[in-house]
Formats: structure tokens, sequence, C-alpha cells
């Protein structure tokens, strides 16, 4: 039985190629270090080595973005610190006016111009951006998110990164809540469903809106009104109704220990209002003085809010609103210096916040870079090349493969006829 050509040929070329892959394999091993690892020849390696770079790949994703996180976070924390560093300052000159008052115009002027210089400045620093991103403005914008009267014109979302599993830090941050802004201007509630919405009222920066109401009273020339009491919102005219139709209740004003009430209703304009509560006949003492003044309160913003000034400057005011709605369009009513140090304090706060954040960053990022340094160990103990090994597997493949040539030079012309003398 004669074996054909293309048998032999057929099994040569099979295990060349066999021997070929084997003596490239350990070739490149030697040559780069790494072993080849296949599914086919060492699974449970491969599979590892797959899953530790994968896990690396995550590690680098996430320090990447701590980075970037870092950035964001070191320049609001900077900017934040520079505006509580300013309020401290200005603090310290509110209460030396509210103390003393002013002397003459000139005074006054001074006084003017550098409340006017800082609470710009201050509107400046909420408007730091990175590039062309505006930190403050909430989602990324190119749209400063406080205008000149420091009111939030900016976005109610904030934009976060990963930074590990299940941890996200901003990049930027909603400025409304970071800047302490207090409600000001008038409710308009669009979607009437009476309830005062984010997006229903202006946010003013809060020691900005105690300064402008500092620089108004001075410009108006009554001193007398700068220990007085304020509503944080108002109208657009004191025509206004204080309430929408049907709504009524009674507002009760405390001072000291003496208190008495006025009702309200939707026929009521901010005018009545304060007419109401002057001519109040509780609002009196033994000596038929007015314990209470209340008097409409133009603000620089153009804004009419209800004003409240005691008898005696020492004594507290405080307002209750049995139903509500008033309230509603009023805000709260305060002193101005409550109104710069709520302001101050929500600044403070969300800087602390912030300095939470960097440091959690800081900490993943050590964490990370630990993380990455343990797994390069150990895929490099799994695809590092045995040099020992590799060169004795390769000795063997390159004898193997001569023993192959050898076989089929020997066996290619085999005949019967060679072995008859």
């Amino acid at each position: 039985m004669r074996i054909p050509d293309i048998a032999f040929f057929d099994t040569f070329i099979k295990y060349d190629r066999i021997r070929e892959k084997d003596l490239e394999r350990y070739t490149r091993e030697l040559a780069s270090g790494k072993k080849i690892l296949t599914p086919s020849d060492n699974t449970v390696d491969n599979v590892r080595s797959l899953r530790f770079k994968r896990l690396s790949e995550d590690i680098q994703t996430f320090n990447r973005n701590i980075d970037l996180v870092k950035t964001s976070l070191d320049i609001a924390e900077s900017t934040l610190g520079d505006i509580v560093e300013t309020s401290k300052e200005v603090r310290v000159d509110i209460v030396n006016i509210l103390n003393t008052g002013v002397l003459d115009y000139e005074d006054a002027q001074i006084f003017k111009d550098y409340f006017q210089s800082m609470r710009n400045y201050i509107i400046k620093q909420a408007n730091v951006s990175i590039g062309d991103s505006r930190i403050f403005g909430g989602v990324k914008s190119q749209i400063d998110p406080f205008d000149q009267r420091g009111i939030y014109q900016g976005e109610f979302v904030d934009t976060t990164v990963p930074v590990a599993p299940g941890v996200e830090l901003n990049t930027t941050f909603i400025g409304k809540d970071y800047l302490g802004t207090i409600p000001s201007g008038v409710w308009v509630d669009s979607n009437s469903n009476n309830t005062v919405d984010p997006d229903e009222v202006s946010h003013k920066i809060g020691v900005v809106k105690a300064v402008d109401d500092i620089l108004q009273i001075i410009d108006q020339g009554d001193l007398s009104k700068l220990p007085a009491y304020y509503s944080d919102m108002g109208y657009t005219s004191p025509a206004d109704n204080i309430v929408g139709a049907g709504e009524s209740g009674n507002l009760t004003i405390n001072y000291g220990s003496s208190s008495f009430t006025v009702a309200y209703d939707s026929s009521m304009t901010l005018n009545d209002l304060v007419n109401a509560i002057n001519t109040n006949p509780s609002n009196t003492d033994p000596d038929g003085n007015r314990l209470v003044e209340a008097f409409v309160f133009q603000d620089k913003d153009g804004i009419y809010r209800l004003g409240l000034s005691g008898k005696d400057p020492d004594i507290n005011i405080s307002v209750s609103d049995s139903s509500g709605a008033l309230s509603k369009r009023l805000g709260e009513i305060r002193r101005i210096l409550e109104t710069f140090d709520l302001g101050f304090s929500k600044v403070s706060q969300h800087r602390s916040i912030i300095g939470t954040q960097i440091n959690v960053a800081d900490d993943l990022k050590m964490i990370g870079q630990q993380q990455y340094v343990e797994l390069q160990n150990l895929i490099s103990k799994l695809e590092d090349a045995d040099y020992a090994g590799a060169i004795t597997e390769l000795e063997k493949a390159r004898t193997a493969y001569q023993a192959l040539l050898a076989s089929i030079a020997q066996n290619k012309d085999l005949s019967l006829l060679k072995y008859f003398d």
C-alpha cells in the first residue's frame, strides 16, 4: 500500500505550524519579559490577569476624576475662604455703624464707598470660573451665576463625577446654597400650587443683601432705621394686595413681653398693613407711646418690603402668622445684622463641606494609588516571564522542530526498493 505524497505534506504543514507557534511564543516571552497567557493553556491565570487589568483601569479612571475634582474643590474652597474673610471685615464695620451711626455726610460717603466695593468684590468672587465654566452656577455654564444685584441666576442642579465605587464628588456647585443666599424679591406662584418653590423667588447672597440694605438706608438719610427689622421679600408696589384671593389670617407682633395682633385679608395692601400695625390700640405703652413702628422700605432692587422699628432698639421683635399666607410673601422678618450673619453662616458651613470633600478626595487618591501598585504587582506575578523555564521550553521547541524537519526529509521518498540488495 502506497501512502500518497499529499498525506506527508499535510502532516508536515500541521506539525510545522505547531512547532513554529511554540518557537514564536517563547521567543516573544524572552524578548518582552511577559508570559503569553491564553485560555487554552492557563485558564485561571488568564482570567485573573484580565480581571486585575480591568480593576487597574477602573482605578486609573477614578484617579483621573479625583485630579479633576480636586481642582474644582480647591478653587471653590479658596473662593469661599476669601468671601468668609472679607465678610468678617465687613461685619466689624456694620457693628460699628450700628452702634455709633455716622457723624456727617462725608463720614457716610466713606462708609458707603467701602461697603459698595466690598459687596462688588464678593459678587465677583461668587462668579469665579475654571476655564469657561462658572463653578458656582450649578451645571457647567458660561453665564455668571450671580448678577450685579447678587441675585442667583444659575441652575438648581450640580455636576458630580465618580471618584470611587458608590462615591461622587462635585465639580460644580449650586451657588444658591454655597453662597448663603436668602429669599428676595417677589414671590410668583408660577405653578399655582400655593407653595414657595425655589424657582419662584429670587435668591440673593445674604451678606450682599444686608450690605445693600445699609447702603439704601444711608442713601435715604434716616439712620434710625439701621437697627430695624425687615422682611426678606415684598411687593412691586406698596399698593399691591398682601395675600391672594380668599386668603386671610392674623399677624401677631411680639415686642419684648408685649404683643398685639393685626387681622389681614386679600383686600389689604402693604400700605394698609403698615397703617393697621401703627394704629392698633394695643401697640402702645402705658404712656400712649407707640411700641412698634411699621413702615414701607424700598430696597436697592426696587422691592417694597415691610419694616418694623421698636421704640427701644435693644428690645427684640418677632412675628408669627396664623395662616402662613402672609409669611409666604414676606419671608422671615429680622434685623440687618441677623440677615448678614445668616448668610455668613451658610457660606462658612458650605466651605466646611467642601473641605471635607477635599479630605475625602485626598484619602481616596492615596488608597487608589496603593491599590493600583498592588494590582500591578499581582499582574506581574502572573505575566512576568520565567526566563529559565522559557529558555528550556524554547530549546525543547527548537529540538522538536529540527526533528520534524529531519523526519520529513527522511520519509518523504520512502520506497521498498531501498530495502533490496
